[in-house]
């Protein structure tokens, strides 16, 4: 009766040892595909922002050689260069004040003022002078934003 006894128990100890090791290999399994999906879903978050940065860095481009050709004036230039330079995604900022100080310049002499509906909405008399003053700084900070714009004419990430 004792043989018998320990018989079913050592079936029942191997068969339990089965399971547990079945579940561990489960176990195994579902943690070497969640670290894949891991490892897929961050590439693909990565490739994502590699797209954007290449799009705005397109942008940036364009941009600059319209500005270059003066077809675009200096103080759109410099809001819509500073904005886009910002919203890269890289390891390491650019150092936007120090590698483009005229744009920088621009950028923060004409940031406040107001665009479209805003605009709209001012007398007449104070958008004049506004655009007086723009105009100023314009002609004062063209010869260096264009210089400028022809580094990013030429720029990469």
């Amino acid at each position: 009766m004792d043989m018998i006894l320990a018989g079913i128990a050592v079936v029942v100890i191997i068969a339990l040892a089965f399971y547990a090791g079945f579940l561990l290999n489960k176990i195994k399994t579902q943690k070497t595909q969640a670290l894949k999906a891991e490892q897929a879903q961050a590439e693909a978050k990565q490739q994502k922002i590699q797209d954007r940065n290449n799009n705005i860095v397109e942008s940036i481009r364009f941009i600059a050689k319209a500005t270059m050709q003066k077809q675009c004036n200096v103080s759109e230039a410099a809001i819509r260069l500073t904005v886009l330079l910002e919203t890269l995604q890289l390891e390491q900022p650019i150092d936007i004040a120090g590698n483009y100080p005229a744009l920088t310049a621009m950028f923060e002499k004409v940031k406040d003022m107001p665009t479209h509906d805003e605009r709209k909405s001012r007398p007449v008399k104070e958008i004049k002078i506004l655009d007086v003053r723009r105009e100023l700084f314009e002609a004062e900070m063209e010869e260096e934003i264009i210089k400028e714009s022809a580094k990013l004419a030429e720029f990469t990430i």
